[in-house]
């Protein structure tokens, strides 16, 4: 496994709010998150590739990667999978030790988000009256 997906994954641990802990799979970095969620980084410097993928229950939640799929875009190769599945440009440039902060600043807005979102409906839930 490269370094650089090590030391971001360190980085990450540091700085991301929700992240618990990681595990090294071989392939690639997975950092369990708070609320059943982890996060999955690759990265291998020979091929030049990469992916960081918010998952639960199977299911990408969202995600960068640059596989060489969505030529229109700009700043092709680099793409964002957003929650509504949306594939739009991304900002990551194809180092770890850099990208690595865009991805915690978006897995720390989407919870941050997803809290809110469950108060307003706990909310509205206990303020519902029953007859």
């Amino acid at each position: 496994m490269d370094i650089e997906i090590i030391n971001a994954s360190r980085i990450f641990l540091r700085e991301c709010k929700f992240a618990v802990f990681a595990q090294n799979l071989k392939t690639k970095i997975r950092i369990v998150l708070k609320g059943d969620y982890f996060m999955d980084m690759y990265y291998n410097k020979t091929l030049g590739k990469y992916a960081y993928t918010l998952v639960k229950e199977n299911r990408r939640i969202i995600g960068w990667d640059n596989a060489p799929h969505h030529k229109g875009l700009d700043n092709f190769p680099h793409h964002f999978h957003t929650a509504d599945n949306q594939t739009i440009p991304s900002k990551l440039i194809g180092n770890p030790e850099v990208d690595v902060y865009i991805v915690i600043e978006a897995v720390n807005k989407f919870f941050v988000s997803s809290q809110r979102t469950k108060r307003r409906q706990q909310r509205k839930t206990s303020s519902t009256w029953h007859r």
